[in-house]
């Protein structure tokens, strides 16, 4: 499988969990309407308040979304290749972990392809803006001290058989 599909697939990822919070949301709504409507009127006694219901389904409608909103931005600028897709992806990935199971799905396929070097070949001109490599310093303390060393050398201004003064 190609990197372009995998971008095209981790779009469709983001698009199946946004669905699947929406299809909650609605569950949600239809739960609300019929627990209102079946409120029994007994003589005397007041039910409780619709407006409490509606006040509970707009908390329930704002929670929702902000599972969705990410999912839905991030899988347009996938499908769009914009340059900002790949952080709304990882965004996007991280918010929609906890929601088992497309939610973790999407999570784990859109931090595999973008936290490794396969998303490069999909969005080249992010991968390295200047078009050239940058230089890097080995890892491990040796290999680190030598390199201070060495750019000391390069810089020194004093003489090397005078002690430096360090008052």
């Amino acid at each position: 499988m190609t990197d372009e599909q995998h971008n095209k697939y981790i779009a469709y990822t983001f698009f199946g969990h946004a669905g699947f919070q929406l299809l909650i949301l609605l569950m949600i709504a239809v739960f609300f309407g019929l627990f209102i409507s079946s409120i029994p009127g007994r003589p005397g006694v007041p039910g409780p308040p619709r407006e409490m219901f509606a006040v509970m389904f707009g908390f329930m409608f704002l929670f929702q979304m902000l599972f969705v909103a990410p999912s839905v931005v991030a899988g347009y600028g996938l499908l769009k290749k914009k340059s900002w897709a790949r952080i709304m992806s990882i965004v996007a990935g991280v918010v929609g972990a906890m929601n088992v199971p497309i939610g973790t799905a999407a999570c784990v396929y859109s931090l595999w392809f973008f936290l490794g070097d396969n998303w490069k070949s999909v969005y080249p001109e992010k991968a390295d803006p200047l078009g050239q490599k940058r230089p890097q310093l080995p890892y491990g303390v040796e290999s680190q001290r030598a390199a201070y060393e060495a750019e000391q050398r390069e810089n020194r201004t004093f003489d090397p058989f005078e002690p430096p003064d360090w008052r």
